[in-house]
């Protein structure tokens, strides 16, 4: 999906700064709590996809069944990509974040519910892969790493996240200047967005196992 982000080529480390965040649990609880599902569905993604390639061939990780489509090596590339893309951005904006001072929800944006809403699975709408996102690896353990390292990463953003107001400052979008969002939106609509592509990634492995079962008769 190419909505979310061109690709740097590298992977962000994230600064000292974020890494040990000290905060007061009783005023940020609620947002807290938030960030913390955002963690745990993170997981579950990591989690699911380990489910899905386990014991699998090479040939099932790697074959593409039309020439338009991708294999599930190319889905965790072009999303190891599309997070790499955002994590700088996002990086940059949670460093100009203010502290929360009330225990209050963070909020998404009406627009971006908009966007999570057609992204989730199991999707109708389909959107152009920009060139920058196109998967480019072909090989699964490449992919694979590329990945679990991008994920990460993103881990450490949403801890990083704690406690200040993410919700208050605002991103553009890497790709279409036209679209914006504040933090926590940005954050949200990656994780749908990787739910996209793990459905996607079901559906392949349907597919593949589909035309075994034929080949069987």
């Amino acid at each position: 999906m190419g909505m979310l982000g061109t690709a740097t080529g590298s992977i962000l480390r994230l600064p000292k700064v974020f890494r040990a965040t000290q905060v007061r649990s009783g005023a940020v609880r609620i947002s807290a709590r938030q960030l913390e599902t955002l963690l745990d569905q993170v997981e579950s993604i990591n989690q699911r996809a380990r489910d899905l390639v386990a014991g699998r061939s090479q040939a099932d990780l790697t074959t593409s069944l039309e020439s338009a489509s991708w294999s599930l090596a190319q889905c965790l590339d072009h999303l190891a990509q599309t997070t790499n893309a955002f994590l700088p951005v996002i990086s940059n904006a949670i460093a100009r974040a203010p502290r929360l001072s009330t225990n209050r929800a963070l909020r998404t944006g009406s627009l971006t519910q908009l966007i999570i809403r057609n992204l989730e699975p199991p999707y109708k709408l389909r959107f152009k892969v920009l060139t920058a996102l196109v998967p480019r690896e072909h090989d699964f353990v490449s992919a694979r790493d590329a990945f679990e390292e991008s994920q990460a990463q993103l881990k450490g953003i949403i801890q990083s996240a704690i406690g200040l107001a993410v919700d208050q400052v605002r991103i553009e979008s890497p790709v279409y200047a036209r679209f914006s969002y504040n933090v926590y939106g940005a954050l949200r609509l990656m994780v749908a967005h990787q739910r996209r592509h793990l459905w996607q990634m079901e559906q392949i492995l349907k597919a593949l196992d589909g035309v075994l079962s034929r080949k069987a008769f």
